[in-house]
């Protein structure tokens, strides 16, 4: 039985003051420098400074009371944290109830990060792995040196969302996660998809071409200010509402740095 959307909760909070660590401070001069950078802590210190684990903390407070215990969970993301030596997936198995055997996280993929991990959600449960998968997709943006798709343009906001997937037929089943190698694919493979399915609805990041949407097709648009939250952003704020009007939700986002595009498919089966 495939896993469908159970629930989702999304957060945008706001910021602390600046603590300095010297063992943090020196992770990041270190990996700055390995690629040719220099640490900018003035930087550093005029960031949001919020962390993963203060945005799973309020994420977790969002979620339905007694809801499903997740059995997996994966945490997805494009920026590193304020902490990058911290497992806060482990911690959100904890915050989840404790049930959890696999903790981890997906990164360096920038926002093909949170496709991955439902594409992993979706092959734990096809091969009895998990009943019950929470995908955690964190962005925040304190950053150790400039970054353009941070910094430069519309700026990019902290975000969190969770979404928890449950075994069960209806709205929000886990049809097909596919990644393109080159964002002009992405038109085809919408006008493919959206043709075959029953009353879709295509959910397309703001870094997409809106041309990609085949005319007809109903749309949401997700305004700027978001890498890789924005598409899950949208899921979890609107899909309860989707759930009424629509059979199909096709996500679909483009990743800036290296022009690939990514398209997922929820359905609602049989």
């Amino acid at each position: 039985m495939p896993l469908r959307l159970h629930s989702g909760a999304v957060v945008a909070p706001s910021g602390g003051a600046y603590e300095p660590n010297e063992t943090v401070l020196r992770y990041h001069r270190d990996l700055v420098e390995l690629f040719g950078g220099k640490l900018d802590e003035e930087l550093l210190r005029a960031g949001a400074q919020v962390s993963h684990t203060r945005m799973a903390e309020l994420l977790v407070e969002r979620l339905p009371a007694g809801g499903v215990r997740p059995d997996l969970v994966v945490l997805a993301a494009a920026l590193p944290d304020l902490n990058p030596v911290r497992s806060v997936s482990a911690y959100l198995g904890l915050l989840t109830g404790g049930r959890a055997d696999q903790c981890f996280s997906v990164t360096e993929q920038g926002l093909g990060a949170a496709f991955t991990a439902l594409r992993v959600g979706a092959a734990h449960e096809r091969t009895g792995g998990s009943s019950a998968f929470l995908l955690a997709v964190l962005e925040q943006t304190t950053l150790p040196a400039h970054d353009p798709v941070v910094h430069d343009g519309v700026p990019v906001r902290d975000s969190g969302v969770l979404l928890l997937f449950e075994s069960g037929s209806g709205f929000g089943e886990i049809d097909s996660v596919t990644r393109l190698p080159e964002a002009g694919l992405l038109g085809p493979r919408l006008a493919e998809v959206t043709a075959a399915a029953p009353r879709p609805l295509v959910v397309a990041g703001p870094w997409t071409d809106p041309a990609a949407v085949p005319e007809g097709v109903d749309r949401h648009r997700v305004p700027p200010g978001g890498y890789c939250t924005s598409v899950w952003s949208a899921l979890a704020e609107h899909g309860p509402r989707w759930r009424e009007e629509y059979d199909t939700v096709v996500l679909c986002d483009r990743d800036p740095r290296s022009d690939t595009a990514h398209v997922a498919v929820l359905g609602r089966g049989q």
